[in-house]
């Protein structure tokens, strides 16, 4: 009886590469094996083989090149004999540990990537009969392989080739001295052909470790101190790129504070200017004002000494008029008396009749009492006139 153990993952990985990731038989006397296809034991009935892999038909020890080839079905009869090459992508692990020239241990870690490139030469190395198995098979020989060349090689090298010349050194050198072994040459039908028709595409160093701890932090003090001092000096660059940025924005902040001061100052000048303009308008206004009022006085005192020039002149016209008219009453009153009294008395000295009547003025009487004689005389007679009183003509002689 075959009992089958799973792992956890039922999906088995694209690219095997530990014998525990694949399934595996546990008791029988293929104990320990993979699990093979049971589709791919029959002893006779239909065998199919995947589009990624390459069925080999034999009939009495001979290939049957018309019923093999890349994902052929054919129906295999009991007295064939069938194997089942995978031919895709295949990828395998190694670490090689080692002490080199220097005598420093140092464990290496690769991978290689290779494929089964011409089955009919491979199946002629593994029995692809249980291909899970012949595949393992040839994942270990060639792990093997890798780890002897590679601790060989590692041997030979300094701790500063392994370092820094993994591609070169160590993959390059595997490179050459396993992928002629396992290529292969001649043709299938050659019996004395050698290689295995297997393909290393590509080896990769993923890493080097020193095994020494004391040794790999002796190693790294060098570069640890360069790192510090690399550090440091960018601290201090960082910090004068700060210092520089914090100086540039105070240098900003203080022209800020400037203008803003010269702003505030030319505001304060402005009004300054302002207030004192305005005081200048409001003197000016005041000192206007007190000016027309000045005038306005003056005009008053003017017109007050020119009224008052006009009263006394009218007062004087006044009194020179009064003057005049008491003049003309006392000459009324002359003339009244003369008329009520004279007049008669005249008029019966003379007989009820006037004759010629002379007066005479000797020299120029100016302004003399007798200079009104004339007028009252002229006067005199028109009212005698008046009373129908025949009264000569009056005659002015100047003597």
């Amino acid at each position: 009886m075959i009992h089958i153990v799973r792992t956890s993952d039922d999906t088995p990985p694209e690219l095997p590469t530990t014998a525990q990731s694949v399934e595996r038989y546990q008791h029988g006397w293929r104990s320990g094996k993979p699990v093979e296809d049971p589709e791919k034991l029959k002893r006779w009935g239909f065998i199919a083989a995947k589009p990624s892999e390459y069925l080999v038909c034999t009939r009495n020890g001979n290939v049957d090149h018309t019923r093999s080839g890349q994902g052929r079905r054919i129906f295999k009869w009991p007295w064939e004999s069938v194997a089942i090459v995978p031919t895709t992508l295949q990828r395998i692990e190694f670490t090689a540990d080692q002490v080199t020239k220097e005598r420093v241990g140092v464990a290496v870690t690769g991978i290689a990537v290779y494929r089964i490139a011409v089955p009919l030469l491979a199946y002629r190395v593994l029995n692809f009969t249980y291909s899970e198995a012949a595949s393992e098979k040839l994942a270990a020989t060639l792990r093997e392989m890798f780890i002897g060349s590679a601790r060989r090689l590692i041997a030979n090298l300094t701790l500063e080739e392994c370092l820094t010349r993994r591609k070169e050194a160590i993959a390059g050198y595997l490179m050459q001295e396993i992928a002629p072994v396992v290529g292969g040459e001649g043709s299938p039908h050659d019996t004395t052909s050698k290689g295995w028709g297997v393909v290393i595409d590509t080896i990769e160093i993923q890493s080097v470790r020193i095994e020494s701890q004391l040794v790999f932090a002796h190693l790294q003090a060098p570069y640890r101190a360069e790192i510090a001092a690399r550090a440091e000096l960018a601290d201090v660059e960082r910090r004068r790129e700060v210092a520089r940025v914090e100086a540039e924005r105070a240098m900003q902040e203080l022209e800020l504070a400037e203008q803003a001061r010269r702003v505030r100052a030319a505001a304060e000048v402005a009004a300054i200017e302002h207030e004192r303009q305005s005081k200048l308008a409001r003197q000016a206004a005041e000192l206007e004002v007190a000016r027309n009022q000045a005038d306005l006085a003056i005009e008053l005192r003017n017109r007050d000494a020119e009224v008052k020039d006009h009263e006394n002149q009218l007062e004087a016209v006044h009194h020179r008029r009064m003057a005049d008219i008491e003049q003309l009453l006392a000459q009324g009153r002359l003339l009244h008396d003369l008329v009520t009294q004279g007049l008669p008395q005249i008029a019966q000295a003379l007989s009820q009749t006037f004759g010629t009547v002379n007066y005479t003025q000797i020299g120029d009487g100016g302004d003399g009492p007798l200079q009104a004689v004339p007028a009252a005389l002229a006067q005199l007679l028109a009212i005698a006139r008046s009373f129908g009183l025949e009264v000569p003509r009056a005659r002015d002689t100047d003597g």
